[in-house]
């Protein structure tokens, strides 16, 4: 797909891969809807965006809220129709046991990213399917392919954005509307700041591989939807690792609870 003219809509737009990934569609000729919570970042993005020449336009709401949903996509529709891409990116979690979790954070877990990843999906699905084109891209994680000590609702719901993404392709089947799954192991971006702790529970086969820059995950996506991807992994050695573990599930279970975090650390 050529991203010139193409509207982009990407939720939790307003820093580290979202952020990254409008800058970067919008070089690319995209224009881009810009969805989060927080204005005054969303609008320091689609500036950056605006002094380049790109094309940026911000809608603050929060996608978990389906009333307001419901209402901003009636207003974006008709300013400026049905999205070609719609990236659901929003989500956020913090890295806990079970017994460390509380019911309303693991509800708010599973708010954003996968009930936000339906709502958004659901609400431009129809014009969608009527225009018969379109790509709604799932963002997941190495969590959502393999588990470690510590992350447990924070895994559930990236597996649960994979499981939506395989089975919204079934749905599609027969149509000209694509998925794409992404899936990234560590990126440096404001998820751990906002995530106090779940940085030093990172797993032990994060050590064999690189982390990626937001810019650089913001790049695999674009690359992804240039090339029609079904799924976008990045760098190479996540592919290894994930291989490994299905090949090898029982001697990479072991491997993440030597080396992953674990209670008595």
């Amino acid at each position: 797909m050529d991203l010139k003219h193409k509207i982009m809509l990407i939720t939790g737009a307003s820093s580290g891969i979202g952020a990254a990934t409008a800058v970067t569609a919008a070089k690319e000729g995209a224009q881009v809807i810009l969805l989060a919570r927080t204005e005054p970042k969303l609008e320091q993005v689609a500036k950056r965006i605006r002094t380049n020449g790109g094309d940026a336009h911000v809608y603050p709401l929060d996608v978990t809220d389906v009333a307001v949903v419901r209402a901003v996509v009636a207003e974006i529709t008709a300013v400026h129709g049905t999205p070609d891409i719609l990236f659901n990116n929003a989500g956020a979690g913090q890295w806990r046991f079970v017994d460390e979790t509380s019911m309303e954070e693991a509800q708010d877990m599973m708010a954003a990213p996968y009930f936000a990843a339906f709502n958004m999906t659901r609400a431009f699905l129809p014009a969608m399917l009527q225009r018969n084109s379109g790509l709604v891209i799932n963002m997941s994680s190495i969590a959502g392919f393999m588990s470690w000590p510590g992350a447990t609702a924070y895994a559930a719901v990236r597996w649960a954005m994979r499981g939506f993404n395989e089975s919204l392709r079934a749905d599609l089947l027969g149509t000209q509307i694509r998925t794409m799954l992404v899936a990234f192991a560590k990126v440096e971006s404001e998820f751990w700041t906002h995530n106090p702790g779940s940085e030093d529970r990172l797993p032990g086969a994060q050590a064999m591989i690189p982390p990626l820059t937001a810019e650089q995950a913001a790049a695999a996506i674009v690359r992804g939807i240039r090339f029609n991807r079904r799924t976008v992994m990045a760098p190479l050695m996540l592919r290894v690792v994930l291989g490994t573990n299905t090949l090898f599930p029982n001697t990479t279970r072991w491997f993440l609870n030597q080396t992953g975090y674990q209670r008595h650390q």
